[in-house]
C-alpha cells in the first residue's frame, strides 16, 4: 500500500467515524465511570486496537469491541476476548475505550439471565482468524456464545465475512486464515439485536 493511499485510508476512516460518532445521541452513548451494571450485560466501545480501524471499515460501525459483564466478589468485570479471553474490570474497560465513550446493552426480558459460566474459559487465545468452533474466540463470537448456549438466546444471524465491506483487506485476510465465506458475527450485528434494549 503507498503512502497515498494509507493516508486516504485514513482520511476516510476518520471522516467515517467524525459523521457515525455525530449520530452517538440516538445510540445512548455513555461515558460516566461508573455505570449501575448487571450479570450479563454487554458492552460496546471503539478500541484503541490495530485492528479497530479495519472493523469500522468492514461494518460501517464505531462499535469495534465488546464484552459481557459478569459479578465476582461483589464487582462488576468485563469477560473478553483481547489476547487471550480475560476478566478486565469496568473501569478499565471503560478508560480503553476512544474517548472513554461506550454503550450497554440488556436483554429485554432477563428471566433467562443467569450467572455467567466463564472460568473454563480463562486463558484461551483470541480468534485471529475469525472462525467458529475451533476453541478459540474473537469478542462479539465470545458474547454471542454465551447467549445462545447459556441463555437460550440467539442475538443476531450470523453472516459471511465477505458480506462485510471488506474492499482492500484481502492481504490481512490471508494473513490471518480468513475464509471470505465463513460466518462472523461483528459488535454491530449484537448491538442492533432486536433480543436488547439501551441500559438507562
Amino acid at each position: 500500500m503507498t503512502s497515498k493511499t494509507k493516508r486516504n485510508t485514513a482520511l476516510l476512516l476518520f471522516i467515517t467515524f467524525i459523521l457515525l460518532w455525530l449520530s452517538r445521541p440516538c445510540w445512548s452513548v455513555r461515558f460516566d465511570t461508573n455505570p449501575a451494571v448487571r450479570e450479563g450485560d454487554i458492552i460496546f466501545h471503539n478500541s484503541t486496537s490495530s485492528q479497530s480501524r479495519l472493523i469500522m471499515l468492514a461494518t460501517g460501525s464505531p462499535l469495534t469491541h465488546c464484552g459481557i459483564i459478569v459479578m465476582k466478589d461483589n464487582r462488576p468485570y468485563v469477560l473478553e476476548a483481547t489476547k487471550t479471553l480475560r476478566l478486565t474490570s469496568l473501569k478499565d474497560f471503560i478508560r480503553r475505550g476512544r474517548g472513554g465513550a461506550y454503550w450497554l446493552k440488556r436483554p429485554r426480558s432477563s428471566d433467562s439471565i443467569r450467572p455467567v459460566r466463564y472460568t473454563h474459559l480463562l486463558g484461551r487465545d483470541y480468534d485471529l482468524s475469525f472462525t467458529f468452533d475451533n476453541d478459540k474466540y474473537y469478542c462479539s463470537e465470545l458474547v454471542y456464545d454465551i447467549y445462545k448456549y447459556q441463555f437460550g438466546i440467539t442475538l443476531c444471524t450470523p453472516r459471511m465475512i465477505k458480506s462485510y465491506n471488506t474492499f482492500g483487506m484481502d492481504n490481512k485476510m490471508r494473513e490471518r486464515g480468513m475464509n471470505p465465506n465463513s460466518l462472523v458475527v461483528a459488535p454491530s450485528d449484537i448491538f442492533e439485536s432486536d433480543e436488547l434494549q439501551d441500559v438507562d
